[in-house]
């Protein structure tokens, strides 16, 4: 590799040993998985074509030119196999703490490695380690973005464990409003009784009471009307799209909601119901408006519902990749979705009764 200055040849990334952070960030984490294996691919390119490692063509060891190539070819594969299976590590352990250091640590052992082979005059291209350092930054933005994501997650159980909170506070303004309506209908009843029965004396006195009982009875309904609209404008949660193959089969999935803390909880529960395998779970998407994105979807693919009578059935038979374009196309996010379902109990299930 000789005596380079990567860190010049890297500028953007790194800055007086520095990373910058990065200007752009893609949506989803998942797509910092594909550049990475993209950039694996680049670097399978260049041992393919014999370019990862160089050495003179005039090297001799002895005057075997058969003996010669096995020589270097078993020392380009020593090297090779060094140089990715420590890289392999460091950069797996990269950290927002810790990227100027792993830079370093990936030059210094591509030195060392040449060190050993300088006999031979084995050294590394640059551009395979630049490939290597091209595979850390995306690696450390990667860490970046799932730290921002668990960072979010956070955020997200919060405000939803606040709207849960507020719920609590409606439901129970809401019971209560109804308990003081069922009081003042009761009491306006027996005190229209008497009014019948009162004497000219006590009718003023009573229709004043039943005039004060009407209006208590206004403003409980109208505070339940409140608490009720209060209510309906908690509408933070999650849309799930999940699949079941062992129980309905390929391509068919519910879409629904949750406004719980804990999604997955309401999933769990689904397959723990009257389904004999658990569901797979495709994509948990958070919005601020779940009922508005699940209403909108369910509409989108009315005529592929499962169950075309009753509507509260939310199994659809649609291919995935329709459901996720839908998903783009209505709330405008690019969701991550897990495109294959594992179905484990169910594939188990089919292996034992074929080995019975």
């Amino acid at each position: 590799m000789g005596q380079l200055d990567l860190y010049s040849r890297l500028d953007e990334f790194t800055s007086c040993g520095h990373f910058e952070m990065p200007q752009y960030l893609y949506e989803t984490s998942a797509r910092y998985a594909e550049e990475i294996k993209d950039i694996r691919q680049q670097q399978k390119d260049m041992i393919k074509d014999k370019i990862a490692i160089t050495y003179p063509d005039s090297t001799i060891i002895s005057d075997n030119k058969s003996f010669n190539k096995k020589i270097l070819d078993g020392q380009v594969k020593l090297m090779l196999s060094a140089f990715n299976t420590e890289c392999d590590y460091i950069i797996g352990k990269v950290a927002p703490s810790n990227f100027g250091r792993t830079l370093e640590r990936i030059e210094k052992l591509a030195n060392t490695i040449e060190k050993s082979a300088a006999t031979l005059e084995c050294g590394f291209n640059i551009d395979y380690v630049e490939l290597k350092f091209e595979e850390c930054k995306i690696q450390y933005e990667y860490s970046l973005k799932k730290q921002e994501e668990i960072t979010e997650q956070k955020l997200i159980k919060e405000q939803i464990r606040e709207e849960q909170r507020a719920i609590k506070e409606y439901e129970k303004a809401i019971a209560e409003a109804e308990k003081e309506e069922k009081m003042y209908r009761r009491m306006l009843e027996k005190a229209r009784d008497e009014l019948s029965q009162a004497s000219d004396a006590d009718k003023l006195l009573m229709e004043q009471r039943i005039a004060d009982l009407e209006l208590q009875l206004q403003e409980a309904e109208a505070k339940e009307e409140r608490a009720k609209s209060m209510a309906e404008q908690t509408r933070k949660g999650h849309v799930y799209v999940i699949s079941n193959i062992g129980s309905f089969g390929e391509d068919v999935y519910k879409i629904g909601l949750t406004r719980r803390l804990e999604p997955m909880d309401r999933v769990k529960e689904l397959g723990d119901a009257s389904v004999p395998f658990p569901f797979d779970v495709h994509a948990m998407i958070y919005t601020e408006d779940a009922p508005a994105l699940e209403a909108a979807l369910h509409r989108e693919f009315h005529s592929q519902r499962v169950n075309s009578v009753n509507l509260r059935k939310e199994f659809f038979q649609v291919d995935l990749e329709s459901i996720k374009e839908a998903v783009e196309k209505i709330a405008g996010l690019e969701a991550e979705f897990k495109m294959t379902a594992l179905a484990e109990d169910y594939y188990e299930s089919l292996r034992l009764q074929e080995a019975a």
